[in-house]
Parts: structure tokens; sequence; C-alpha cells
């Protein structure tokens, strides 16, 4: 059976990555108080977890949104499971964004037993992920000018050239 958690107004919310370019793992890391706990995710994740953050953010009232220190992760990182499904939404009453971490689809953990964590994270840790999300997934492996495939450090042969 795989953990559920629900948590109230997380103190960070982050994404990050261990290892090399080409080589990385990424996670989400939400902290409260003294506890962090991480689930490991895949890069589409942060970038549309970024994405759908901005566009939520600007649909919004009107409120000047600083961004929060984003930090790393806490080590070390030990992911309770896969991030699967994500759903956002937004809390009026208190105006914090809340967010649900669903782990992925697996036939042999029936669906009442899957992983989900809820959360709620302030517009500046919002702002904070918008602005770092993209970045963080940029920074892997280079990509070819000709052809956008990654450029594997140990050699690359361009699909354009054969």
């Amino acid at each position: 059976m795989s953990s559920r958690f629900e948590l109230e107004m997380a103190d960070r919310f982050l994404a990050g990555t261990v290892g090399e370019p080409g080589d990385r793992t990424f996670y989400f890391q939400v902290t409260v108080g003294r506890s962090s706990v991480s689930f490991k995710c895949e890069k589409f994740h942060v970038g549309g977890l970024a994405d759908h953050l901005a566009k939520l953010l600007i649909d919004l009232p009107s409120e000047s949104a600083v961004s929060a220190p984003f930090g790393a992760l806490a080590m070390p990182v030990f992911a309770e499971w896969n991030v699967g499904n994500i759903a956002l939404g937004y809390e009026p009453s208190q105006d914090r964004i809340v967010i649900e971490l669903h782990e992925v689809e697996d036939d042999s953990i029936p669906v009442e037993d899957r992983g989900r964590v809820r959360f709620f994270i302030s517009r500046a840790q919002a702002k904070a992920f918008v602005d770092n999300g993209p970045a963080l997934v940029g920074a892997g492996r280079p990509t070819c000018r000709l052809c956008g495939s990654s450029i594997d450090p140990d050699g690359f042969n361009c699909v354009c050239f054969n």
C-alpha cells in the first residue's frame, strides 16, 4: 500500500534533480516544518506544472506576488512513489493554491491504495516555481541544432547526416 499525505501549508515546495545531465532523476519535494517528503517525477511534470501555475497566477485577482526562495532539494532524497497525474486548484478564502500529486497508475496497485499527497502553497511559492522550473528542465544535455535530439556526451550521430 502506498502512502497518502494530507498536508497543510507547505513551508517549501520545489522541484530538483539528482544526477548528471542525461542521467538526471527529477523530484518534487514538499517541506512542512522539519519534515520533507519527496516524490519522483518526470521532466515533463516539472515543465507542465510550471506552465499551469503561470496561467493560474495570471487568472487570479491582482496581487503583486514576490517570488519566494526556491533553494535546492534537501538531501538525501528518498521518493515515496512516482508521480502520475497532477491536480491544481485555488482556494480563494485563504488565497492559496492547492496541489495534488497522484501516484502513477500501476495495475498491480488497486486504485484505492495508490499514493496521493495534497498540500497548499502561496502565490510567492508558485511564482518561485514558475521562475525556476523551466531553467531546471532546460539544464539537461544540449540539443542538436539540426535535429533537436539531445547530444550524448559519450557520442552523438545526428540523424540529418545518416
